[in-house]
Formats: C-alpha cells, structure tokens, sequence
C-alpha cells in the first residue's frame, strides 16, 4: 500500500469529516487569528469545540443558570428596543465573555445567521439586533 493510500485509510477510519460554510471575509479573518496563534485552522476549531462542549454542557444550550423568566431590566439597561424582547429567549453579559443572547426558536439573526448572538461590545449588539427577524 503507498502512502498516500494509508493516509486516506488512517483518516477515514480515525476522523469524522465535517464541512463549514462561513460568512464571505470570515474565512481570511480565521486564518489571520490563527496564523497569530501559531496554530492550523483545524486545531484552533477542534480547540474552541472542546472547551465549548467541556463537562458535556455547551455555553451556547446550557441552561443551567437560565430561569423562564427573560431578565428585562437587563434588556433595560442595555437599551434594547421592546419591539425586539418578545424574540429573545436568553440574555447573560460577563466581563469575559461579552454579551450573549439566544433567539426563541422561530427567529435568526442575519449577521450570525444563526439564533444566537455574540458580542463583545453593547453597541455592536444594538447593531446585531436590529438584524433579527422571523424565520
């Protein structure tokens, strides 16, 4: 067997492939953060999908310190239109992580594509939540 051919065995038998689809410019963004890191694309992702399903619980669907009811004096101090509260679902800010919100589902957000929103900055996520919308 040449080389080339246990390559593919030794990968098809030891690796799951996944493909990922990103926003035009994210791809460039990446690969700059992780030639920075000194690292390949494929650590770097393996990396932030370990600490995120670390003790078998994800930041983004841990609902461990979620309570039913939506904290509006939080959307009240960070100015969030009321127009926009009845699609929020979670909403949690820390120094370390920035601000966070989870979309019920039913609604996505077109800068994440996606029911979650991300930030570092409160008024990136003013910004982020007038692009939210029904599905």
């Amino acid at each position: 067997m040449n080389r080339s051919k246990y390559v593919d065995k030794h990968r098809k038998n030891n690796y799951d492939r996944l493909e990922i689809l990103l926003p035009k410019g994210q791809k460039e963004i990446l690969t700059f953060v992780c030639r920075n890191l000194d690292i390949s694309v494929n650590e770097y992702i393996r990396t932030l999908i370990t600490n995120d399903l670390d003790d078998n619980k994800s930041i983004l669907f841990s609902k461990s310190d979620m309570n039913n009811e939506l904290d509006t004096a939080l959307l009240d101090k960070w100015q969030i239109p009321k127009k926009y509260r009845h699609m929020i679902e979670y909403a949690v800010y820390s120094k370390e992580d920035g601000y966070f919100l989870r979309l019920k589902d039913g609604y996505i957000n077109d800068i994440s594509n996606t029911k979650i929103i991300h930030v570092y900055r409160l008024d990136k996520l003013r910004m982020a939540i007038n692009k939210s919308h029904k599905i």
